[in-house]
């Protein structure tokens, strides 16, 4: 009796290993999958990367902390004009098409932290928003990618 416990048992924890490895395995490659269809994106040479986040996929993943998402940052040229074109220009290397949903201009009466344009589309399944931001007027322009599951109600 005791043996077939303890082959039951190892069975048991065999199944379970195998099952991990093959869930794992299954979640990387989503993560890869989306990882090389997001570094597609046509960024300027010329733009310096602040932030590199890939949030892999997992077992379970919740709406407020959903998964895989990447969220990347960089840092224009001094100087360096970006218009809601050339944000749109970025996407279509990655089979993404982006809507830009205004000029992208620095408000005239505000003289901080001010969003100028975001950039918005979907593709397989993913949502991604492209935001160009600024610091302080004559500060360098920041642009920030986030992408994520498209959310469901």
């Amino acid at each position: 009796m005791k043996k077939i416990l303890g082959a039951i048992l190892i069975g048991s924890v065999v199944l379970a290993v195998a099952a991990s490895i093959i869930v794992r395995t299954f979640e990387d490659r989503l993560t890869k999958e989306l990882v090389a269809q997001v570094s597609r994106l046509a960024i300027p040479a010329g733009w310096n990367q602040q932030a590199d986040t890939v949030r892999r996929e997992q077992f379970l993943c919740v709406s407020t902390n959903p998964c895989p998402s990447i969220s990347w940052r960089w840092e224009a040229e001094a100087g360096e004009v970006v218009t809601a074109e050339d944000l749109v220009q970025i996407a279509p290397a990655a089979d993404v098409t982006l809507t830009v949903d205004r000029l992208c201009e620095q408000p005239a009466n505000n003289g901080g932290r001010a969003i100028m344009c975001i950039g918005r589309g979907v593709e397989d399944g993913y949502e991604y928003q492209l935001t160009l931001s600024r610091a302080a007027p004559g500060e360098p322009l920041q642009v920030s990618l986030y992408v994520s599951p498209v959310s469901t109600p």
